[in-house]
């Protein structure tokens, strides 16, 4: 089935209507599979609504640039748009598949850049409006950025899907395309090195 193309995040976002008719917000990621399979941009919307900001959220802890982080989001969702006739139940559910297709985009971004890359200061994590707060908690997402950066791809994958997105070992691992054993060390050993370097900071 060729479908039409996908409208920016933003526009998606701006034309949903949770209070009309479709009743999208009480039907799960499988159910929305289905009708965006057949091109039902409603049902795209929703799953939009879902995981737009957390898939944001993903990318940014692997690229530390915000402007790169909306950029891979827009383009992880096109992507679902475009070959959600790829997806099979079978596999993983729907939003493991997002996240697969979002950490490949990230690897690649990762891959073209070049080293010296420094890390955005602009995204914002504060929940402190206090500007004691704010510059206090700018410090800590800064050095902890930082300590994430110095991490292998693999192990930031494995702690950002685990501690910051929720997913058990086993989706995790379902995700990175790995085992649960792999994951598990990529874990251990990651979360070792970000201790060290967060006391050394």
């Amino acid at each position: 089935m060729i479908k039409p193309s996908l409208p920016t995040v933003e526009s998606l976002s701006a034309d949903r209507n949770p209070t009309g008719a479709g009743g999208w917000a009480d039907k799960d990621d499988r159910h929305l599979f289905e009708h965006i399979r057949q091109g039902d941009k409603a049902a795209m919307t929703e799953f939009v609504s879902r995981y737009y900001h957390r898939i944001k959220d993903f990318a940014f802890r692997h690229l530390n640039r915000a402007v790169d982080a909306e950029d891979i989001a827009q383009e992880a969702f096109i992507r679902v748009w475009r070959k959600v006739p790829q997806w099979q139940d079978r596999e993983l559910p729907p939003h493991s598949w997002l996240y697969r297709i979002t950490y490949n985009l990230c690897i690649d971004e990762l891959r073209k850049r070049k080293p010296e890359c420094d890390v955005d200061e602009q995204y914002d994590l504060v929940n402190d409006d206090s500007p004691e707060g704010n510059l206090y908690q700018q410090q800590k997402d800064r050095l902890l950025a930082e300590a994430m950066g110095s991490l292998s791809e693999g192990q930031r994958t494995a702690i950002v899907l685990c501690n910051y997105q929720g997913f058990s070992n086993r989706d995790a691992a379902s995700v990175m395309d790995i085992t649960v054993e792999a994951l598990e060390s990529l874990l251990a050993r990651g979360r070792s090195k970000l201790r060290k370097q967060l006391i050394q900071a």
